[in-house]
């Protein structure tokens, strides 16, 4: 039976040691989010659920008061949607999360916030794809 190295594996060169530190920092951000959503869903009723997401669909802000929570869990939340988005959508596309905010349109954004709180990321992805098409076009 195989045992699962350390991150002091010595047959791991330096940049697979710091892809497994992130992976690890990476699963362990996703698990809190995990478990403060599921705290916060279980013990709030839908409709005080739903106003702090409609708020944060149009404004861009959870309302951690509102919410009822911590402001320290709204930033878990938050940045857990962002390292997602950069991770699974943006990297691969050769894009920072800068460079993908020069093509979003400001109207836009409800939309994109809303495909987040669903979960559902292929409008992002594909206008993160045509941002890089873009960027690659113009040769920037």
């Amino acid at each position: 039976m195989a045992v699962e190295q350390e991150d002091d594996d010595p047959d791991l060169d330096e940049d697979q040691r710091r892809e497994k530190a992130e992976q690890k920092e990476y699963d362990q951000m996703v698990a809190t989010s995990d478990k403060v959503l599921n705290d916060w869903m279980a013990s709030h009723p839908e409709d005080a659920r739903q106003e702090v997401i409609d708020s944060y669909i149009e404004g861009g802000e959870i309302d951690a008061a509102t919410a009822g929570v911590q402001d320290v869990e709204v930033q878990i939340i938050e940045a857990s949607f962002t390292k997602h988005i950069e991770r699974s959508i943006l990297s691969p596309l050769g894009l920072t999360m800068a460079q993908w905010q020069e093509h979003i349109d400001e109207a836009d954004l409800p939309a994109f916030r809303r495909a987040v709180v669903k979960g559902d990321w292929q409008l992002l992805t594909t206008h993160a794809r045509a941002a890089a098409k873009m960027r690659l076009d113009l040769g920037i």
